[in-house]
């Protein structure tokens, strides 16, 4: 008996210390505790790992292209609430394929910055302000892993159970936590001209203790199913010192206008280079009509800048637009077009992708709503746009590794090459571009010399009309040139 009854005080024992340990909390109350987040006030961390470049895939529908991350530091400060984020990246795939600025030909560093109201990017003369950034690098403070515990605080958000939501920046952001009430995953919904809403998803795993805090040791995010960043953390500072003052050049720079700025010059008869939010479409006057060469960046650039040709060029209908690929910047103002009734010419293999990219929901934001079923007139080979007052040869790059379905056009009276990627000229009288590899650009040159094109000046997306000649003194590719046509 005795025996039994000290058995029992021992179970009693043994639960009541285990009640004691236990909380009753759930959802935000439980991961503020288990975190560590309610007196945490700013953090550190860093590590390296993989980055991708979102909307620049090889193939349309395919994985972003991938970069090593040599170094990863990010810096915050949720009482501002402020966030640094600086990247060194170096080439991930060997040969390049896709976008993101590849080929690299040295290592490349990015450094982002918001404060309050105020974006902006380091590493040039001057800091560069980032007008129209900011409700995306704000909403980056609360997707980490102790941000979104704050934030749903902040907000009045309790929850139930392992998963709450709140509101981050407009959007809504839904929290899932663990067994031990860690955040797992984080997921919301962003948008994108080309494709609609696209689901992002956060995951936070391989918890350790930093000071007081528990702290991820591994970070992924994927964006519409693809990985976007994969980092290793190593090391994490929970109230770090944290001072991101906003530049005064920043804190003066003016909001973006509400209508992209669009400016136009003349760049040859019945030739036009459009140039607004930093790249260029090159407008081609035919007898009655017109054609857009390119249609990048957003549909309510390509509304300003349509709007700029048919005042420039009266009485002449835009008839059609030609997509060089499929990379998000270079189809980003298409959906105007499809709004406009307006042809969409583009390499047949991009066909497919489009037509179900424009069909999927747009919930978050619709740029160019529209009923109109697009109308494509794809290449395959080779196709030429000609009139008795003027000829337009569009060409397929077969084998060229920035875009499995890339054109180029070619003028072949005016010799003007136009083109979606290889060479961005820089700005003044700067010719070479040391930071991008030469692989792209030789193998355009190679297939102008396929081709047996004989351009005088090319006009590019990314730059200023300039001379042929400065694209192969820029990789040193003088000798590579032959054109006989």
């Amino acid at each position: 008996m005795r025996t039994m009854t000290a058995l029992v005080a021992g179970l009693a024992l043994v639960l009541t210390t285990a009640l004691a340990g236990c909380s009753s909390k759930t959802g935000v109350a439980a991961a503020a505790d288990a975190m560590g987040a309610t007196n945490l006030n700013s953090i550190q961390f860093s590590g390296s790992g993989t980055n991708y470049a979102y909307g620049q895939a090889y193939t349309p529908d395919g994985p972003w292209p991938r970069f090593e991350v040599k170094n990863y530091v990010a810096a915050v400060d949720y009482q501002a609430p402020a966030m640094r984020l600086e990247m060194l990246r170096a080439q991930g795939e060997h040969p390049p394929k896709g976008g993101g600025a590849q080929p690299f030909a040295v290592d490349q560093r990015t450094i982002q910055d918001v404060n309050g109201k105020d974006a902006w990017s380091e590493g040039g003369a001057q800091p560069a302000p980032n007008r129209g950034a900011e409700i995306e690098r704000r909403r980056a403070i609360w997707l980490t892993p102790h941000g979104v515990v704050k934030a749903a605080m902040a907000s009045g958000v309790t929850g139930e159970g392992k998963a709450f939501t709140f509101k981050a920046e407009g959007s809504d952001v839904k929290v899932t936590l663990n067994d031990q009430n860690l955040v797992d995953k984080v997921e919301y919904l962003t948008t994108n001209s080309v494709v609609g809403d696209v689901p992002v998803e956060l995951t936070y795993s391989d918890y350790a203790q930093f000071g007081n805090i528990q702290f991820p040791k591994h970070i992924v995010e994927k964006q519409d199913g693809y990985p976007t960043l994969d980092i290793m953390v190593s090391e994490v500072q929970p109230n770090a010192a944290v001072s991101l003052p906003v530049p005064a050049n920043v804190a003066s720079a003016p909001a973006p206008p509400a209508t992209p700025n669009v400016t136009i010059e003349k760049v040859g008869d019945g030739l036009w280079s459009v140039n607004g939010a930093g790249t260029r479409s090159l407008a081609v006057e035919f007898a009655d009509h017109v054609v857009m060469l390119e249609g990048p960046t957003s549909d309510a650039r390509s509304k300003a800048a349509n709007d700029l040709v048919r005042k420039t060029v009266p009485n002449k209908p835009i008839t059609a637009v030609v997509n060089t690929h499929a990379h998000y910047d270079h189809a980003g103002g298409l959906r105007e077009y499809v709004a406009e009734g307006i042809t969409i010419i583009t390499h047949e293999s991009n066909k497919d992708f489009y037509e179900k990219a424009w069909a999927r929901p747009r919930t978050v934001e619709d740029t160019a709503p529209t009923t109109n079923k697009p109308m494509f007139d794809t290449v395959a080979d080779k196709k030429v746009l000609s009139d008795r007052t003027r000829t337009v040869e569009l060409y397929f790059l077969n084998g060229h590794q920035h875009h499995s379905g890339q054109l180029i056009a070619y003028l072949p009276k005016e010799r003007i090459l136009m083109y979606g990627d290889a060479y961005n000229p820089p700005a003044g009288d700067e010719i070479r571009t040391p930071e991008r590899g030469p692989e792209y650009a030789a193998q355009l040159v190679q297939k102008i010399n396929e081709l047996k094109l004989n351009p005088e000046r090319i006009a590019p997306v990314h730059g200023k009309v300039v001379p042929y000649k400065n694209l192969l003194i820029a990789f040193n590719l003088e000798g590579a040139a032959r054109g006989t046509k």
